[in-house]
């Protein structure tokens, strides 16, 4: 396998590396599945076997076979899956333009190189290394070495489980659709958490393609979240906390993407890291998601609190049928599932009588319409905060019944007041 030195041109292949793990202790210990791979190369024996160790392996959800390379059609990013193990036995020579379009597709691809030669050659290893090849495997294939390789690939992209992340609390709040408040919504719960004696609060801001949170606090931010998914790797607690930007009202934040390449290498395991870390430093941890989720989305929906906004009107009501079914495909608990009525009007109630008798999902918050005290807040930067006023009041129930404090009474309502007072 590949070994860096301290010159980055100085690569070393060591395929007769001694591995003395068990097997048992590699598979055992095996992380919940995250990869999705691709076994690239006509040898259906081997590939048949590869299928099967990676299975064993724990950490592969999806495989694919690419019989041949000229048949395969990459347009996109989300085309090319996290690990390729590339076969060299055909001896074509497309293998490495091949690799290289997949690196040039999607730059955080792991290639792995499969042959039956040792390969020593000192310019093959170079151009291996150029095409974006980071490994190599001999074969035939041996179970040990491919369980230690895939082990080694998910520890060092932090493929963790969510549920042993720390004893923070994680929200994540999704639209139903675009324009629906989300950000709004995420931003004021947040700022309410904030002010919890004794707690911090973080919101990420995981808006796609690009985030509003930045806008809405009128923060000017040294990092965001491509600095985070860029420096995954050597991320932890003292680095993470220098990557956020605080807040006057307490609360700190992760800022959202500026640039629609910003998410490219945004894997779910990178950004599960990220979750991971925050919730072992903080109390609480929102996520703005947009309305952007999939299935991959699975297991850290199912860690959060989900809170679902929507709005009264028609169409709002029908995505909100179509997200509830979703969430419960993905195994979502119903108990998790909070469901927000942004834009709320007395004259909704009815039709939300009726959506909570056939969607079985009561309302959790209803948040009355200002448009005004609204877009002053966005305007100025400011989150939505006015002593006595519903619409605070309504972020100020919603943050105290999910921290625990039905009655929100040790909120620093006064502080937060003289911090915004409109």
């Amino acid at each position: 396998m590949y070994r860096e030195q301290e010159s980055p041109a100085a690569v070393l292949v060591d395929s007769t590396q001694v591995h003395t793990e068990s097997p048992e202790r590699n598979f055992e210990e095996a992380i919940t599945p995250v990869f999705k791979v691709a076994l690239a190369g006509a040898d259906p024996i081997g590939n048949s076997t590869l299928r099967a160790i990676l299975q064993q392996s724990g950490l592969v959800k999806d495989t694919q076979e690419w019989a041949s390379l000229d048949a395969v059609k990459l347009r996109h990013t989300d085309d090319v899956p996290d690990v390729v193990f590339l076969d060299l036995s055909t001896g074509r020579g497309s293998e490495f333009a091949f690799a290289q379009e997949l690196s040039k597709l999607r730059p955080s691809v792991t290639i792995i190189a499969c042959s039956t030669k040792s390969e020593t050659n000192p310019e093959f290893l170079l151009q291996a290394m150029r095409s974006g090849i980071r490994d190599f495997l001999q074969k035939p294939y041996n179970r040990i070495e491919v369980g230690s390789l895939m082990h080694r690939l998910g520890n060092d992209c932090g493929a963790q489980p969510v549920k042993s992340a720390g004893t923070g609390r994680l929200m994540a709040v999704l639209g139903t659709k675009g324009g629906v408040g989300t950000s709004t919504v995420a931003v004021n719960l947040a700022v309410q958490l904030a002010q919890i004696p004794g707690k911090k609060a973080l919101l990420l801001d995981f808006s796609r393609p690009m985030g509003d949170v930045a806008a809405l606090l009128d923060l000017k931010p040294k990092f965001q979240v491509r600095d985070a998914i860029e420096n995954v790797r050597r991320l932890d607690a003292t680095m993470f906390g220098g990557l956020l930007a605080p807040h006057k009202s307490g609360l700190h934040v992760l800022c959202g993407a500026t640039r629609l390449e910003d998410w490219q290498n945004g894997s779910l395991p990178v950004v599960e890291r990220i979750v991971e870390l925050a919730l072992r430093s903080f109390a609480f941890v929102v996520l703005d998601m947009g309305s952007f989720y999939s299935a991959e989305w699975e297991r850290m929906l199912q860690r959060a609190e989900v809170l679902l906004v929507s709005e009264a009107d028609l169409t709002g009501l029908a995505k909100l049928d179509k997200h509830l079914r979703a969430l419960a495909n993905l195994r979502v608990p119903s108990n998790q599932i909070r469901l927000v009525i942004n834009r709320w009007h007395r004259s909704d109630e009815e039709a939300l009588a009726q959506i909570e008798s056939n969607m079985k999902t009561p309302v959790f918050a209803r948040l009355p319409n200002n448009f005004k005290q609204v877009t002053e807040a966005t305007v100025r930067g400011v989150p939505v905060v006015k002593n006595g006023d519903p619409l605070t009041e309504g972020f100020a129930k919603m943050a105290g019944q999910l921290a625990g404090m039905e009655n929100a009474n040790g909120r620093k309502k006064s502080l937060l007041g003289a911090f915004f007072s409109l």
